[in-house]
């Protein structure tokens, strides 16, 4: 058998390396963001915000920093985890024993669970985060929200969607 020739035998170390490369693009930053928005609580002076928030990627999510209308830092930004079905949002959440709100950085956001599996977590009566929500407290009205968030050792930034839950200048 005659051994293969030195371009044939780069071509094939480079073509498995440009597939695994283009795999790699596409996962990290032509898919859509890992995070989320299910839905958010305005409310009625609109300088206080809950939305919630969504991991659908692979792994965990670390938020970094979230900044509102012309980037500034809102006066207090918190996440709140949930242990049951009820959703971070509405009003009453400090009261709720089983959802809790701690600093942005402090929890990364686990992927989303199937639902068969938050049934399953339900019935455990561990403590494993179903839902999550970012709370924030501004000083003037909250116009548009940007997050930071580090997601596979990677720092993202993200505008999240306004639609008709903010009122646009």
């Amino acid at each position: 058998m005659k051994p293969k020739s030195k371009p044939l035998r780069r071509l094939g170390y480079l073509g498995p390396g440009l597939l695994l490369s283009a795999i790699l693009l596409y996962l990290l930053f032509l898919r859509p963001t890992p995070i989320k928005v299910g839905g958010f609580t305005s409310f009625t002076d609109e300088n206080t915000m809950i939305f919630e928030v969504i991991n659908n990627g692979f792994a965990d999510v670390k938020l970094l920093d979230v900044r509102v209308n012309t980037g500034m830092r809102p006066a207090k930004a918190e996440l709140g985890i949930s242990y049951t079905l009820h959703l971070v949002g509405g009003s009453g959440l400090d009261e709720d024993p089983d959802i809790e709100f701690v600093d942005i950085w402090e929890v990364p956001l686990k992927p989303e669970l199937l639902p068969d599996e938050k049934r399953a977590a339900l019935n455990q009566g561990s403590r494993i985060p179903l839902n999550y929500g970012v709370r924030l407290y501004n000083d003037e009205p909250i116009t548009q929200i940007e997050v930071k968030y580090r997601y596979f050792g990677i720092t993202f930034t993200r505008e999240m969607p306004m639609g008709r839950f903010f009122n646009k200048p």
